[in-house]
């Protein structure tokens, strides 16, 4: 009985270590791998032969979104070594961009991953479709455009449900609602509409090799 007790307790000494010189470094390291990444994906999406692609221009501002967001939103954790950043903020207006975008920089990086999904479907439409409209390259900055504008509509919740109250820093004022909406949109709304248009294109391919055995 005293040797579990004191494996146990060695096992929680350990993780509490892990914990103290590991994990609060992990926001580093996210951000590091992250710049490393995009650098990548600049370099390879920039390409003379692909930065007239429209899927690539997709891909590549989602990957720069994903960048922004790791300065914007999990950086300044890391550097003001706080479990939690809303505890510091004090003024209203702080708190609800703070909260836009934390929920809209990643909705926007996800919305643009939709985008190249959308790009790709269209791609397998036929040539008289009009979703192959879509895959022209100068509708691309208005479609951008459209992007970003769908996703500052999707995360208008997080701002009106957020304030400071004084002694707490910046709370949600209603979590239940909170709880709901972010299911929602970011859990079953998001992820279905990809569902969708991968099946769209899927289901374009099947049909495309059938035509092709048949004649």
């Amino acid at each position: 009985m005293f040797s579990n007790n004191t494996t146990s307790s060695s096992a929680i000494d350990t993780l509490d270590l892990v914990k103290d010189r590991f994990l609060h470094q992990l926001p580093l390291i996210f951000v590091i791998f992250g710049s490393i990444g995009f650098i990548g994906d600049a370099f390879t999406f920039l390409q003379p032969n692909l930065r007239r692609n429209t899927f690539c221009i997709y891909t590549l501002c989602g990957s720069l979104i994903d960048i922004i967001n790791l300065f914007v939103n999990l950086l300044p954790n890391y550097m003001y070594s706080t479990d939690n950043l809303l505890l510091l903020i004090t003024t209203s207006r702080s708190c609800k961009w703070k909260l836009f975008a934390l929920v809209a920089l990643p909705q926007l990086s996800m919305n643009l991953l939709i985008l190249s999904l959308i790009d790709r479907y269209a791609c397998t439409c036929s040539l008289t479709s009009p979703m192959r409209k879509m895959h022209q390259l100068k509708v691309v900055p208005y479609l951008i455009l459209i992007t970003i504008i769908i996703s500052g509509v999707m995360s208008l919740y997080s701002p009106l449900l957020y304030d400071v109250k004084p002694g707490f820093g910046c709370v949600v004022t209603n979590p239940l609602l909170n709880g709901i909406l972010y299911i929602v949109i970011h859990g079953f709304l998001t992820p279905f509409v990809m569902f969708i248009f991968v099946w769209l294109t899927y289901r374009n391919v099947q049909q495309s090799k059938q035509r092709v055995v048949s004649i």
